[in-house]
């Protein structure tokens, strides 16, 4: 028989343990995770946990969302449900979809999960690439085909420095404000990615590439279960041509082989896309996302194309504000959207 109950903190271990062993599981599932969406966002926890004869089955970490973005809303941790067994998967969900019946929810989105679940409205527009890495970096870059050696090559000879570590997260944050300013996205201040960083300890760090003392790419990583990923990760518009992106991703993969990881993911994408495309030509494999619904006062279940509909003009507006206002603006209006990794 599986019981559910609500999260404690004197489960963290127990949590964090079965979330490390279980297939498919994500570094946000993590209480980590669950301690700087709290502090960074101001969202309550909704995590559940089921056991079996004292074992833990399954479980789901939940948080809450008000206000803009769609009304009330429950959204899950990167990784969704994680749980041994359909029947526990169904026991975990009774408990939140009760939640967004009683308490008005438009739905209850369950994001970035490996395993689909079924009775639940199913998204499967996106997909994270996947590159087996194997034990000696000179097999991956035989494999590697020549045009995008020659890429890495003409990065490497841009006169770039590596550097690694977390005292480099002011530049990394720096470079990620104004790359995603150019793409129209907000994104939370530089203490925010102090946090993650405090919060995974030696499982994270950053990678920072300078160009004559100045920084032009970077790159956030974490390692779970065996797998090093790219949270976040950014180079200068006007450094591109220089090839700062294949020098990035060719160091973080050599880091990974040499941390003894057993594949590098390179993060979520939409099928056939530009990033998809990009990552494909690192001999990444697609892993199809399934995001899931139950759905509460709204009729249907979001897709990339209404998020598209209704975010163009901040979009273009965010595009043309001045770096330093997207730093300050971005604190306030990201905090809208504490769903979005």
């Amino acid at each position: 028989m599986t019981s559910v109950r609500s999260f404690a903190e004197a489960d963290g271990a127990r949590w964090d343990d079965y979330v490390r062993h279980a297939p498919g599981s994500h570094f946000g599932q993590l209480t980590a995770w669950k301690r700087v969406q709290e502090h960074a966002y101001g969202v309550r926890a909704r995590w559940w946990i089921a056991e079996r004869a004292g074992a833990i089955a399954g479980v789901l970490p939940l948080f809450e969302a008000r206000g803009a973005g769609g009304g009330r809303r429950l959204f899950s941790a990167p990784g969704g449900l994680l749980a041994d067994d359909q029947a526990a998967a169904q026991a975990l969900l009774e408990p939140a979809r009760t939640a967004v019946q009683r308490e008005g929810h438009a739905w209850l989105e369950l994001r970035d999960q490996r395993r689909r679940w079924e009775g639940l409205v199913t998204v499967e527009e996106h997909v994270t690439m996947e590159v087996e890495l194997p034990s000696d970096p000179e097999v991956l870059w035989k494999a590697f085909d020549t045009k995008l050696r020659n890429k890495i090559r003409k990065g490497e000879r841009s006169g770039f420095t590596a550097l690694w570590g977390r005292e480099h997260v002011a530049a990394f944050y720096r470079v990620l404000l104004e790359n995603m300013r150019d793409l129209g996205t907000p994104i939370l201040g530089e203490d925010y990615y102090r946090q993650v960083l405090d919060g995974f300890g030696d499982d994270a760090t950053v990678l920072m590439l300078e160009a004559a003392g100045v920084p032009v790419g970077t790159m956030f990583l974490v390692e779970h279960a065996g797998t090093l990923a790219d949270p976040w990760a950014s180079s200068l518009r006007r450094f591109l041509a220089r090839r700062p992106n294949e020098v990035l991703y060719w160091q973080a993969l050599r880091h990974g082989i040499a941390r003894g990881c057993s594949r590098f993911d390179f993060g979520r994408s939409q099928w056939g896309s530009g990033t998809f495309l990009f990552k494909e030509q690192w001999l990444a494999k697609p892993v199809p996302l399934y995001y899931q619904y139950v759905l509460g006062k709204a009729s249907r279940a979001p897709t990339i194309g209404d998020q598209k509909r209704a975010f163009g003009l901040a979009v273009t507006i965010w595009q043309r504000l001045p770096v330093p206002a997207a730093a300050v603006l971005g604190r306030r209006v990201k905090r809208l959207f504490p769903e979005a990794l």
